[in-house]
């Protein structure tokens, strides 16, 4: 995906989202309009009903002064009237005179200022008679707005959510298809390294060949056994290189199990560094190896150890600029096997160490641009570390070359 199809997208998608956000306050402001207005017209309907049922009682009053009203049933009535016009508020109740400009009943003395200054005034006119006295029943809901907002609040939230849910599926979208871009571009680079690693042996595979063909090379003993060695060595290097790419294919599978045993580690190590003679001596490098840990018998994997052993030596020669030095030792510390490969090449920059155990991540070379590599030999390396239940670590500084400390924490 081209950079400026990305920013394409993740723009539009920005002002998509924003005007649903737009909308989404505007419908919301329109949604707890229609709300009042629906809470007006339920508080009117139940007190319609409350002044009917109300018809036949009389208030005590200067024009009634025999007449006797039950005040604490006026509360109840009105709330189950408000109840069934879906309005579960209990409200501030009184009985307003208005020619005295005094509350005949409140149910709360202290919110009469908001009773008599509320606009749920409603005239009442006990047993159906019209007289001198302003009668109202005046209502008060201290909490009408917070009515109106829970209503009108699941909206904003379920749309919040799916805005939320939209967010986080473009986003992982998105980086699904960044990563799978970086995935294709390892691809092709893996396969391209792979054809160059693979292409090198056979060549000089079939260069002995076509020597040890000619009669006067093939009559000479030494000329004989050292195109042998060169074909062996060739040999054995792509064996490793195709065991790595099937073995680390295995690793993958988090269900892969290895199948440890008693070995003797220092002749595993030697004979995976005898397989770099050539290599050594074609790029006039030096192997050095100091094999002095006592006991060197561990509980490990032969073939996934000897991989280990041939894949970190091969990355400290490949990062190494002109005749590579390497130097593999191992020793006993407090009583684990420990097992450390130095090379002195070019290192590691701090911001490159956490991801060189990633699988197909290659560090960049600067201007050196002959290292190649398949970018799964540091990875099959941690997974088989991992495996076999060791630590492995990396000192490393940019221009003095890394260090591959491996610890074997059980035999």
């Amino acid at each position: 995906m081209k950079r400026w199809f990305r920013v394409f997208i993740v723009s539009v998608f920005a002002i998509a989202a924003v005007s649903l956000v737009v909308i989404q306050f505007y419908q919301t402001s329109r949604t707890f309009s229609i709300n009042d207005n629906m809470f007006n017209v339920g508080v009117s309907n139940a007190m319609d009903e409350v002044i009917k049922q109300l018809n036949g009682e009389v208030v005590q009053s200067s024009v009634h002064p025999s007449a006797t009203f039950n005040f604490r049933e006026l509360d109840s009535l009105i709330v189950e009237e408000l109840l069934m016009n879906g309005i579960d508020i209990h409200p501030a109740v009184g009985l307003y005179d208005g020619s005295q400009r005094s509350f005949l009943y409140s149910s709360d003395p202290q919110l009469e200022e908001m009773l008599e200054e509320s606009p749920y005034q409603y005239s009442f006119h006990p047993a159906g008679v019209v007289s001198s006295n302003q009668l109202f029943i005046t209502l008060f809901f201290p909490s009408t707005e917070l009515f109106l907002q829970r209503h009108s609040n699941i909206y904003v939230y379920m749309s919040l959510f799916l805005v939320f849910v939209i967010a986080v599926m473009f986003i992982i979208s998105v980086r699904t298809m960044a990563n799978q871009r970086k995935l294709n571009m390892m691809k092709t680079e893996f396969i391209n390294n792979m054809t160059h690693e693979i292409k090198t042996p056979i060549s000089t595979i079939g260069l002995a060949c076509e020597m040890l063909s000619d009669e006067s090379v093939s009559q000479d003993s030494a000329s004989r056994a050292n195109f042998i060695g060169i074909i062996n060595d060739e040999n054995q290097r792509m064996r490793v290189l195709v065991e790595t790419i099937l073995q680390s294919a295995k690793l993958s599978n988090k269900t892969f199990k290895i199948s440890p045993k008693p070995v003797d580690a220092h002749q595993i190590i030697s004979k995976a560094l005898d397989s770099f003679r050539l290599t050594m001596a074609n790029r006039g490098g030096t192997m050095e190896r100091h094999l002095d840990a006592d006991p060197s018998v561990l509980m490990a994997d032969e073939l996934h150890l000897s991989n280990m052993v041939y894949n970190l030596v091969d990355n400290g020669i490949k990062y190494s600029i002109g005749a590579p030095h390497i130097v593999v030792s191992t020793s006993t510390e407090e009583g684990h096997f420990v097992l450390r490969v130095q090379d002195h090449g070019i290192g590691i920059a701090k911001q490159n160490q956490k991801h060189i155990f990633e699988k197909f991540y290659r560090v960049s070379t600067g201007d050196v641009h002959d290292v190649k590599g398949f970018g799964i030999g540091l990875n099959y390396v941690a997974s088989v570390v991992r495996l076999h239940h060791a630590r492995i670590r990396l000192e490393s500084e940019p221009g003095e070359g890394s260090t591959f400390i491996v610890t074997f924490t059980s035999r």
